[in-house]
């Protein structure tokens, strides 16, 4: 069995997921947004190691200060991110359905593409939170500047989003950034 960072209490004390959503359902997208978003910030040795504590209940500071002021904020938020597309599915034998209830209304595409877009600022918010602390007090924590080999090495990036280079249409001119910066528009 994994060992989790979070709990299903604060997991739905932490997001706007309901309190009356099954935990069965939310364990998976904890263990996929804890090994995607937490382990790759961490290394392979720190991780490890929080594992460890955690499974052996000897988890004391500075590892618990990282779990519960750094590590979990970010979780929460990858969680619910991981699992926002979901939530409303259930596959079985035969089909994959969708849940549908008699006083509520299903959220369009768009609306659910938006709300995921915000969850995922927030957990990158976090997480550049948790680098950061890192980075900072990384005498604290041994066992991150520490993997070699095939260890997964700590990541000092969190943010994705990249300038978009594409062509775009300037007053009926379609122009690059190169084309903005070198002046020849």
């Amino acid at each position: 069995m994994a060992v989790l960072f979070i709990s299903e209490d604060k997991l739905k004390r932490s997001t706007t997921i309901n309190g009356n959503v099954d935990v069965e359902l939310l364990r998976p997208y904890m263990k996929v947004a804890q090994d995607l978003h937490i382990w790759t910030k961490l290394g392979s040795k720190l991780y490890e190691k929080i594992q460890d504590e955690i499974k052996a209940d000897t988890l004391t500071d500075p590892y618990l200060k990282l779990v519960n002021d750094y590590i979990q904020d970010a979780l929460v938020h990858w969680t619910l991110y991981e699992a926002i597309p979901f939530l409303g599915y259930k596959i079985m034998n035969k089909d994959i359905v969708r849940q549908t209830s008699e006083t509520s209304q299903t959220a369009p595409l768009d609306e659910i593409n938006f709300l995921r877009n915000t969850v995922m600022n927030t957990a990158e918010w976090y997480t550049e939170r948790l680098i950061d602390y890192l980075c900072e007090n990384n005498h604290l924590f041994p066992e991150f500047n520490t993997n070699t080999g095939a260890d997964l090495r700590p990541s000092r990036n969190n943010y994705n989003n990249g300038m978009n280079l594409n062509r775009v249409d300037y007053q009926g001119t379609k122009i690059t950034l190169r084309d903005f910066l070198d002046g020849s528009i």
